[in-house]
């Protein structure tokens, strides 16, 4: 493995396994805390930071669903990484029991249906790992998890792999990953010229309170448009969350914007979510809920 370089711009390589099998931990987000840049591990673990020195006092988060988070600071990862692979440690996640017969279930459409017409389009001003966009799902009543679905506007890739991510709220901003397990959606360029739907039933997903959903970036995809369909009005609010090209890299990456303006957008306090309150983006949830 390649040793991390301490100078100007260094770049900063390590691997994520598994504290009690030492198996490679594929996918771990890794995110520099109060700064808008960081990456996504790839299958084998592997990740690269190009971080300058003058950053040593900053700190790293490194999450993966299913496991307890691990932050260390700069300084110390560096010589974290030259020492051996990093370890996180397996935690269980609670899921609320459910004791609802399926007999009994309302099928209900959540959040937007974003209409075959649409004058708006939302994507990533960088379309880098761990990008994440999502919707407020509005939960009036407890309810299972059907399907996904979104319907983008412009792809421009012959295949995305997204992370489904689904957030408990803090403060009205995406807090705790309720999911007890990685889901991965891998999208072609096919199947992005009408709506892509994404079965979640095998998972039993059980919903007592307000979520939202998001699509994380799980690979770097360079230049082109993924652009995602929106309501011409209201349906949010809705959010993003987006690396910006670390120090260093600005000049490697391509800038591949989007096409319409937000009214407004209300960046979290401290924090690397900004909400969009006045409109949606287009993904919409099918739930199952017992009729009134």
């Amino acid at each position: 493995m390649m040793g991390p370089a301490y100078g100007q711009g260094g770049t900063i390589a390590g691997q994520m396994l598994d504290q009690a099998t030492r198996r490679p931990l594929g996918f771990v987000s890794v995110g520099v805390l109060r700064q808008p840049f960081g990456t996504v591990a790839d299958a084998q673990g592997k990740f690269q930071l190009r971080l300058p020195t003058s950053y040593d006092a900053d700190s790293v988060r490194f999450s993966l669903i299913g496991y307890a988070s691990r932050t260390l600071r700069v300084a110390d990862l560096r010589r974290a990484v030259a020492a051996g692979p990093l370890l996180l440690r397996a935690q269980a996640v609670p899921l609320t029991e459910a004791r609802v017969q399926a007999k009994n279930l309302k099928r209900q459409v959540l959040g937007n249906s974003t209409p075959g017409i649409t004058l708006r389009m939302d994507g990533f001003d960088n379309n880098m790992a761990g990008n994440q966009i999502g919707q407020l799902i509005s939960i009036k009543k407890p309810a299972f998890l059907e399907s996904v679905a979104i319907r983008p506007s412009h792809f421009d890739y012959d295949t995305v792999c997204f992370r489904l991510n689904i957030y408990k709220l803090c403060n009205d901003y995406p807090a705790e990953n309720i999911l007890p397990k990685s889901i991965f959606w891998v999208v072609t360029y096919e199947q992005a010229q009408g709506r892509v739907s994404l079965d979640l039933r095998p998972y039993h997903l059980y919903l007592t309170e307000d979520v939202v959903i998001t699509l994380e970036l799980v690979n770097s995809l360079g230049p082109g448009k993924l652009w995602f369909r929106q309501p011409v009005a209201g349906g949010g609010p809705h959010y993003r969350l987006e690396q910006t090209p670390g120090p260093g890299t600005a000049s490697n990456v391509v800038p591949t914007g989007w096409v319409d303006s937000h009214d407004l957008k209300v960046p979290q306090p401290g924090g690397p979510w900004v909400k969009y309150p006045n409109v949606g983006v287009g993904i919409r949830a099918v739930v199952l809920q017992q009729p009134d």
